[in-house]
């Protein structure tokens, strides 16, 4: 495994500037064009600005993991990251920027994730392919970061070689991992991680042999939910949302209101 690794870190230009995750290239899959803006797709390379643009109580995700390497801080923050990702998704937005430098923990604390967003297409297909390509790069940042290969590691290069590379990534984890990586799964994290320790649970009162009726009811497993957090975090997106939907039923209620009142006048003359 060891001489694995040392190809692999050399093959992939890990060394002096190994933990510098800021002003590099990263690889992002895409199929749209072949603009190199955020989110533009076609397979697109992106330069990020080695200067963070922070406020005052932000820390770049870069920053906290440097401070935060042990395994069980990663899969923390990854978890949360991953729910912030899911609440975005389900208010219609996705994720502009995966670099860890413009991802932010806030006040430190690995359950407030800042991601910089833009809205999905209103096109079906084509919101749940960006939805998909969300997933895959989060999954790819965060076993860059766990191999602190992420400066080099780019989407065919973890496809082809995933089996080597999971080896350094959370055993728990690899079979999420895979599915995300090698066959294209839309599954977040969080809900891995749910059905995992309802498994795990069931597992051990197997084993312990549990009574039915001390046995623990694990329908109600639900996955991580920080909607509160992410409520205050991402309130604009909501506003922009109620905005949205207000917008939406000016012109029926404007309509409705315009035949009523004709149909009111209409009886009014009807009178004479």
């Amino acid at each position: 495994m060891s001489f694995f690794y040392f190809c692999f870190t050399i093959l992939l230009g890990y060394g002096k500037d190994g933990d510098d995750m800021e002003g590099q290239l990263i690889q992002f899959p895409g199929n749209k064009t072949n603009d190199y803006s955020p989110k533009s797709g076609g397979g697109k390379v992106i330069q990020f600005p080695a200067k963070k643009e922070t406020e005052d109580d932000d820390m770049s995700l870069s920053d906290w993991v440097s401070i935060h390497p042990s395994e069980d801080e990663l899969k923390e923050v990854f978890l949360n990251m991953d729910v912030a990702m899911k609440y975005i998704h389900d208010r219609g937005y996705c994720v502009e920027v995966f670099h860890p430098s413009k991802i932010y923990v806030l006040d430190e604390r690995p359950d407030h994730i800042k991601f910089s967003t833009i809205p999905l297409p209103d096109d079906y297909a084509t919101s749940e392919q960006m939805i998909k390509e969300d997933i895959f790069n989060s999954s790819l940042v965060q076993i860059g970061i766990y191999t602190k290969t992420l400066n080099s590691l780019t989407p065919q290069f973890l496809k082809d070689n995933f089996d080597e590379i999971s080896q350094f990534v959370p055993a728990s984890d690899v079979p999420y991992y895979r599915g995300v990586v090698q066959r294209g799964a839309k599954v977040y994290l969080s809900e891995f991680a749910a059905e995992r320790s309802k498994r795990d649970l069931e597992s051990l009162e197997e084993q312990l042999g549990t009574a039915e009726d001390e046995k623990i009811d694990t329908s109600k497993f639900e996955p991580v939910s920080n909607d509160a957090i992410n409520d205050n975090i991402y309130k604009s997106l909501n506003r922009t949302r109620e905005a949205a939907f207000a917008n939406y039923l000016i012109i029926p209620t404007l309509i409705l209101l315009s035949l009523f009142i004709i149909g009111l006048v209409g009886w009014i003359i009807s009178l004479f």
